[in-house]
This record gives structure tokens, C-alpha cells and sequence, in this order.
């Protein structure tokens, strides 16, 4: 009899656990980005950045991770593209190899690997920023290799706070 009200605990417990799904329990590695629809050879598994949310006037310390299938080539530029309200509001392209490779001590070109890179972008304020409030802009993360036509890498979606004091 004991036996059978241990099942039955067991299996009450087995029955419970699988009910959640099991990203409830994680954390979320991406901050909330997703994956652009298409296919992108090249994969970020982890953005991370702080403060969150960012603040003019101030660092924003980015983490970024994944795996490379293509090699990033030297030249290759990060686009990123922030919307207010479906219009275009901020567009900053840089040298990914300066900015954020080299910034971590590799070169590159950067072969096919598992890569990490955690760089400080200045968050420049501007006489004519909003006051006291947070705006939630549409982001786009987007790394091209150069080339006719560039070769888009990788490419992250999602929300990129700012809290103008």
C-alpha cells in the first residue's frame, strides 16, 4: 500500500512539473530580441545590456554571444536601427571588426566559432531629448559583410528602451 500512494505522489508530481511550460523557468537569454524572419547563417544566442533601460549621457555596456557558420569578414559593418511610432528615428552604422571585435582583442577576419564580445557604447544625449519619461523604440540589429551585394550575417529584433532623465 505504501508503495502505491508513492506512484501516486510521483506521478502527481511528474503530472504537475510538465504542465508549466519550461520557459517559464529560464531566463531569457535574448532580452527579449527574436530573430529576424529569413535565414541568417550567422546565430546570436545572447544580447545582453546595461543599463536597462539605457541612459543618455551614459555607457551602455553590450554583451553579445553565438555561433559564427560564416566567416565575419574585415569591413563588416553593424546597422542598427531604432523606430518611434513606425518612423524612423535613430540609424548607426559602425565597423563591427573596430568596434566590437578588436574592442575584445581578436581581429578580423573572425572564422567559423563560437564568439563573445562585450563592448561600451557611448549613449549621446541631445539638447533636444525628451524630459523626464522612457521611450520603448523598435530595434533592428543587423551585421553585413561587405561585398556587392553586402552579405547580411545575422539580424535581431525587439524593444530598446531609453530613459531620458
Amino acid at each position: 500500500m505504501r508503495q502505491f500512494f508513492v506512484l501516486l505522489i510521483f506521478l502527481t508530481l511528474i503530472t504537475f512539473t510538465k504542465s508549466f511550460p519550461s520557459s517559464t523557468f529560464r531566463c531569457d537569454s535574448l532580452s527579449g530580441y527574436t530573430e529576424c524572419e529569413g535565414t541568417f547563417p550567422n546565430e546570436i544566442t545572447t544580447v545582453y545590456y546595461e543599463p536597462n533601460p539605457a541612459i543618455p549621457g551614459e555607457n551602455l555596456t553590450v554583451t553579445i554571444a553565438g555561433m559564427n557558420t560564416v566567416t565575419v569578414q574585415e569591413g563588416a559593418t553593424l546597422n542598427i536601427t531604432g523606430l518611434y511610432q513606425g518612423k524612423q528615428a535613430f540609424v548607426h552604422i559602425m565597423d563591427f571588426c573596430k568596434v566590437w571585435v578588436e574592442v575584445n582583442g581578436d581581429k578580423c577576419p573572425v572564422s567559423p566559432g563560437y564568439f563573445k564580445y562585450i563592448t561600451p557604447l557611448p549613449i549621446k544625449s541631445h539638447p533636444d531629448d525628451p524630459k523626464n519619461t522612457t521611450i520603448s523604440y523598435d530595434f533592428l540589429f543587423q551585421i553585413y559583410n561587405p561585398g556587392d551585394p553586402k552579405t547580411e550575417l545575422t539580424c535581431l529584433k525587439g524593444k530598446f528602451d531609453v530613459s531620458y532623465p
